[in-house]
């Protein structure tokens, strides 16, 4: 510490005689500032030394560090991280990607006394989390464990935390290093679940939330159809169906083998605390069949689950058809129908089969379409036929009568196998089975009786079996078809034959010839069917069962050879002569 000379002392004394007491008290202060004023100036350093910043940094958020000390004078700094120093006690850092553990290292130097100091922190990398999504089923089902799987990016690893519910107000259900959540949905549980998952950084803290909506689907039940149970043909009725379906359903109409989808109606019916949703359908009754199904099916958007409800419609049609000829229809006679309730104003249509009525030479309207005549009525008059009646603009569709021409039997047949039509002989080989079959164009069906040649009954229906043994079984069989109710009958034949022979061959002409002179030779066989023959003659073949032969030369005799064959089964025999030959002209030198 430095001293006061002596003159500035009696010079201070000399100023303070008037205020001693004040004097000492200034020269007290005085001393102390002084005192304090000299210490500031002795440097030191540097000392408590500190990083100030976090110990764990996320991928992708940027971060700032300090260096302080304890300096006099300030002291200078150098900060160094990973080989990069700055000459700051600020370090910025931003990391892009994940890497092992970081040192940050903090030099201070006081510029005085050259007296250095350091620390350092080691920085923890952490990446996440993020993209954070949930992997859930479809729909929920009451006491049925159902999965939820929990992703996001995290590193080193994360913490899942699962609620249903809104977080803030609900209490955890699991929380764990597993990304799954096994969830028994309670039986009280309906309506949508919201399912929560807290995805936490177990090294950084850092924590997303991510959430999805699921269905504790319901029904379809107490379902349940509202509408009029009878209807009379060409009115328009409504028709509701009504189902318990969360979170809702489509509906199907099934009416005369038609489907309908139905406008949706927002119609909720409160019933035992279970909302219901209408569905409404306006159909068009079109036809009488006297009682007509109209179901409607309720099935679950979700689920699939279908129920179907069912009503009875009593359908009542006040026009109809109606023969007014009194003998049955039967082709080749007159024939008429009448179109029965509709107003005498009412302009009426026919239709056959569904399509419009075309009239013709045979088919006649008379009293404004009311009456609808066959003359004459034919076969190919069977069909469905329906009046249609517009009264007023509304359209009544009549209940159909099938008419039904009585006729034949015509273009009666026989056919074998099955398809192959016969002709006037059918050939068989003997014990090899045949069936025949009959047929006729007739209606109502035809009855048919089979007759052999003896005219001996052999079968009463359509088909006919037999197998030939010898030539006994040959002859005519005949089919009979009958109609049972005109007595009209037809006939129709076929002459049974067996494939034989050949057999017996023969060759018939003259014993013997005459050099230059033409000689004529013709082959025989008992065969069936006919055989075709071959001659051998001259070491030369000729086909055909006549030949004709002229001998150029003197010889003693001349040998003749006609083989036969059956068409069908190939068999082959034959027949040789030996003919002498004779020449005017020759001396026998």
């Amino acid at each position: 510490m430095l001293h006061p000379s002596i003159d500035t002392i009696m010079m201070f004394h000399t100023a303070c005689l008037f205020l001693l007491s004040a004097c000492l008290a200034g020269a007290t202060a005085s001393e102390k500032l002084q005192s304090r004023t000299l210490e500031t100036n002795i440097p030191y350093g540097p000392q408590s030394m500190n990083i100030e910043g976090v110990n764990v940094v996320t991928i992708g958020i940027p971060y700032g560090f300090s260096c302080t000390a304890e300096c006099s004078p300030p002291c200078l700094y150098t900060m160094t991280l990973d080989g990069l120093t700055k000459y700051s006690n600020q370090y910025d850092i931003i990391f892009k990607t994940i890497v092992p553990s970081k040192v940050l290292t903090c030099e201070a130097k006081n510029p005085s006394t050259g007296e250095t100091g350091s620390i350092s922190k080691t920085l923890h990398v952490a990446d996440g989390p993020y993209n954070a999504s949930i992997q859930a089923p479809k729909w929920l089902v009451n006491g049925v464990k159902s999965t939820f799987v929990c992703s996001a990016v995290c590193y080193p690893s994360c913490e899942y935390t699962w609620y249903a519910g809104n977080p803030a107000t609900s209490s955890p259900l699991s929380t764990s290093a597993s990304n799954e959540l096994h969830y028994l949905t309670p039986q009280y549980q309906t309506g949508l679940l919201d399912v929560f998952c807290e995805v936490q950084n177990t090294l950084s803290q850092l924590f997303v939330e991510t959430s999805v909506a699921v269905w504790v689907p319901q029904g379809p039940t107490d379902i349940y159809m509202s509408g009029p149970t009878s209807a009379m043909v060409g009115t328009k009725e409504t028709y509701y169906c009504f189902a318990y379906c969360t979170p809702s359903c489509n509906y199907i109409w099934y009416y005369q083998n038609k489907t309908f989808t139905g406008d949706e109606a927002n119609v909720p019916i409160l019933n035992r605390n279970k909302p219901l949703f209408a569905n409404i359908l306006v159909i068009q009754v079109e036809q009488s069949h006297k009682k007509e199904s109209l179901v409607c099916s309720a099935v679950n958007v979700l689920t699939g689950k279908t129920v179907n409800h069912t009503m009875i419609i009593n359908v009542a049609d006040p026009i109809c058809v109606l023969p007014i000829t009194a003998t049955p229809p039967i082709a080749d006679s007159s024939y008429s129908l009448k179109c029965v309730g509709a107003q005498q104003n009412a302009y009426i249509y026919w239709t056959k089969n569904g399509k419009t009525l075309s009239t013709s030479d045979t088919v006649h309207l008379a009293d404004n379409n009311v009456i609808l005549t066959f003359d004459p009525l034919r076969a190919s008059d069977t069909g469905v036929y329906q009046c249609i009646a517009n009264e007023q603009g509304n359209v009544i569709p009549g209940v159909p009568y099938e008419l039904k021409v009585i006729y034949g039997p015509l273009n009666t047949e026989i056919t074998v196998s099955g398809d192959k039509l016969v002709g006037q002989t059918t050939l068989l080989l003997p014990g090899t089975s045949a069936t025949f079959y009959c047929s006729a164009k007739c209606y109502p069906a035809c009855t048919y009786v089979w007759y052999n040649f003896n005219g001996d009954i052999i079968g009463k229906n359509a088909s006919f079996s037999f197998t030939p043994a010898s030539v006994a079984d040959e002859g005519l069989i005949t089919c009979v078809a009958f109609n049972p109710i005109t007595q009209n009958y037809t006939t129709v034949n076929t002459n049974i034959e067996l494939i034989g022979g050949p057999k017996n061959v023969t060759i018939t002409g003259p014993n013997s010839v005459q050099v230059g002179v033409k000689a004529t030779f013709e082959c025989s066989a008992v065969c069936t069917p006919s055989c075709v023959y071959t001659w051998e003659v001259y070491g030369r073949t000729i086909h055909g069962s006549k030949v004709d032969l002229t001998i150029s030369k003197y010889v003693a005799t001349e040998t003749l050879l006609c083989i036969a064959q059956n068409i069908i089964t190939g068999k082959l025999a034959g027949a040789n002569e030996t003919l002498d030959v004779t020449d005017t002209n020759w001396c026998g030198c």
